[in-house]
């Protein structure tokens, strides 16, 4: 559901899955007249499948661990500005009491990994107390150089005095990680404009998108912040081959399997260039900031995002600077400091 600032009722039911038609083909050229954007990269699909989590199995947890540093470490290097892990993601093995720290262990290990992307988790405020959750993303936060990011869970209804006071418990702004926020109702739309650095869409047109989008930026307005200071990310399932009947034919492959890809209004199937021409329609035309990549094949999609779409779209001038490279920490255990820090409430 896209976010609008009227009292006309909103549908409650979002539309169906579409396939993106080519959007027309944008101009390559840069200047400061182009709009640049963000890429960020959905890996929540590359956690354990849900048979691999009956069972203690040390081996099937370093696997899960394994791969998704390398992806994370392709996707770094390759220009991704922030790597996500929503509250989908576990790793491999038998559950635990505190499964719901997965994504920020898993965030901090990436941490030595990475050099600049953001790493962007999910700790779940339900059932977990609001400095138990500060004190888990501050250690990633730590453990990052600066680089953690916290995702609110989606269609969770998080009380904005909650969110407050998870921000609260981590003092000064400097020390805050990035704030995001899926956006479905008109509430997760007013919790972006006054507190996200970066608000995600799901949407399935570009109608859609640019409602929720200039809604968005008017509501941070009238919070007294920037509306600039607000990115609005569209996420886009990708299936990325050499022509569309190829990138067609894998779909189909993977939608017959018995796990079916993850459920996204908004579908990319075709070349790099299909997906960099999407991109650009949309960022120009004022409907999205960027867009969270969300692989419809792992690796086959993160390696043909970071080749192949990141170079297109800084060849349409539609990547923003990269930051100075960040120094890392030494090298630690992180699994243990984030599950200190969140029992202890630092």
């Amino acid at each position: 559901m896209a976010f609008t600032r009227s009292h006309t009722p909103v549908p409650t039911t979002a539309p169906a899955p579409s396939d993106t038609a080519p959007a027309p083909r944008t101009r390559h050229t840069t200047g400061a007249a182009l709009r640049t954007s963000l890429v960020a990269l959905d890996l929540s699909g590359a956690g354990a499948p849900r048979e691999w989590r009956r069972g203690a199995d040390p081996d099937a947890e370093s696997f899960i661990m394994g791969r998704l540093a390398g992806l994370a470490a392709l996707a770094d290097k390759g220009g991704v500005d922030l790597i996500t892990l929503d509250e989908t993601f576990h790793a491999a093995g038998q559950r635990r009491r505190d499964d719901w720290l997965d994504g920020a262990v898993a965030a901090s290990r990436l941490s030595r990994h990475t050099t600049t992307a953001t790493l962007v988790t999910t700790v779940p405020l339900g059932p977990t107390r609001p400095d138990h959750v500060a004190g888990a993303l501050a250690s990633v936060h730590r453990a990052s150089a600066g680089r953690a990011g916290w995702q609110l869970e989606t269609n969770a209804a998080v009380a904005p005095r909650t969110v407050d006071a998870v921000i609260g418990a981590w003092g000064r702004p400097s020390a805050r990680p990035q704030l995001v926020v899926p956006v479905r109702t008109a509430v997760d739309g007013e919790l972006a404009a006054a507190r996200a650095d970066v608000a995600r869409l799901s949407v399935a047109t570009f109608e859609e998108a640019h409602a929720a989008r200039a809604a968005i930026r008017q509501a941070a307005a009238d919070w007294g912040r920037d509306p600039d200071e607000v990115q609005v990310l569209v996420d886009v399932q990708a299936v990325i081959s050499a022509d569309r009947p190829s990138a067609r034919a894998r779909w189909d492959l993977l939608t017959s399997l018995e796990t079916q890809p993850r459920a996204v209004p908004l579908r990319s199937l075709g070349t790099a260039a299909d997906l960099a021409d999407l991109w650009g329609s949309w960022v120009h035309r004022g409907g999205a900031d960027g867009f969270t990549v969300i692989p419809a094949s792992v690796p086959t999609d993160v390696a043909a995002l970071v080749q192949q779409v990141v170079p297109a779209l800084e060849a349409r001038g539609l990547r923003k600077p990269r930051r100075a490279k960040v120094d890392r920490p030494a090298a630690g255990r992180p699994t243990g400091r984030v599950r200190a820090a969140a029992r202890a409430g630092r």
